[in-house]
């Protein structure tokens, strides 16, 4: 077995969680020592029970971890370790990292802002029209949406970035990454492994048991670069999601509400305690310090008058986010040699920029 599949082993031991794999590591150093050791080594760690040890002992079985491993593999699902240059930067500033994760699709995306869009499940039918609306224009903006899948307002966010050309949705689950939950978002569940990812840190097949959500919550928060609460009461699960976010240095925005509906309430005591006031997705934007893209549509609009249709077609693909060269080719239906030819005219007319790697944006 490789480092890879060691890692695979000891996220998926029963009742061997993050802390006691941090643990086990700090001693043996590596996934593979972990493995080797002899039962009699178990016994020195405190933290661990004597169901514990037998479960780390009774899951050494190299044929049946790679079969599921491959298994895994073959439904599209993908497994990244804390060791692993592709673990998210943004996770290992918390103090209860996972130290694995599953993802279908693919991770955010280190290159463009990402937002996190959270609140009330029983929300009004204002609040998902508000939620839709954010999502959709933080979307335009280039900016990468994360929430729960939960119904009512996360929901409704991910449905406005998922109508919109090239937007990232993505959903952090309080279930194995296998599992959509709830049942009826399957569609929005699959739309999102196309078009940004979702995302567990529990083992595949894991059920939607209530103190999973909590610890989610947590990584929608690390995640993000600012959080937006929607339509919270004072009980709201997504008020630990902002508190979390505070404790992490993030931004917390808020849209105001009702004084006199208890809907609000959480909300309204978050403005009280600081949080940026949000009547529009420019004061989002412009509290993460970002351009607002309504002055970059104009500048599209004019700027097309003078292209020819081959460079209309690739400029239109292009925004604040930064688009790969395969995947405008892929996209266009173009060669990649006109692709490259189109991009060169354009960054010669100050329209759009290189920024590395063969990723490409509009210039601003």
């Amino acid at each position: 077995m490789d480092e890879k599949m060691y890692a695979f082993w000891l996220c998926n031991i029963k009742g061997i969680g993050s802390q006691k794999i941090k643990s086990l590591l700090g001693h043996f150093g590596s996934p593979e020592e972990v493995f080797l050791a002899k039962g009699e080594q178990f016994l020195k760690f405190n933290n661990l029970r004597q169901e514990d040890r037998e479960h780390i002992l009774s899951s050494r079985n190299p044929e049946l971890l790679k079969k599921q491993y491959d298994s895994m593999q073959k439904r599209g699902i993908h497994f990244v370790s804390w060791q692993e240059k592709a673990y998210p930067e943004k996770l290992k500033c918390l103090n209860d990292a996972p130290y694995g994760l599953y993802y279908k699709g693919r991770l955010p995306g280190t290159a463009a802002p990402c937002v996190a869009v959270v609140g009330a499940r029983d929300a009004s039918f204002e609040g998902k029209g508000l939620a839709e609306k954010f999502g959709c224009e933080l979307a335009q903006n280039g900016i990468q949406v994360i929430s729960g899948m939960a119904r009512g307002i996360d929901i409704s966010a991910q449905r406005g970035v998922l109508k919109t050309p090239r937007g990232r949705a993505y959903s952090v689950l309080g279930t194995g990454v296998d599992i959509c939950y709830p049942r009826q978002h399957i569609e929005d569940y699959m739309m999102m492994q196309e078009n940004g990812g979702v995302i567990s840190e529990f083992p595949l097949k894991t059920p939607p048991l209530p103190y999973h959500f909590p610890m989610r919550n947590r990584l929608i928060s690390a995640f993000s670069d600012g959080i937006l609460v929607i339509e919270a009461g004072n009980r709201s699960g997504s008020l630990i999601t902002a508190e979390q976010g505070l404790e992490q240095g993030k931004e917390i925005f808020v849209i105001p509400g009702n004084i006199m509906d208890s809907k609000y309430d959480g909300s309204n005591e978050l403005l009280k305690n600081g949080a940026v006031l949000a009547t529009s997705v420019r004061d989002i934007l412009d509290g993460l310090g970002l351009f607002f893209d309504r002055d970059v549509i104009e500048r599209k609009k004019k700027s097309e008058v003078m292209l020819e249709t081959a460079e209309k077609i690739v400029y239109a693909m292009l925004s604040l986010e930064p688009v790969h060269l395969a995947q405008i080719a892929e996209e266009t239906g173009m060669e990649l040699p006109r692709v490259m030819e189109i991009l060169l005219s354009l960054q010669i007319k100050n329209l759009v920029q290189a920024i590395g790697n063969n990723y490409f944006m509009i210039k601003l």
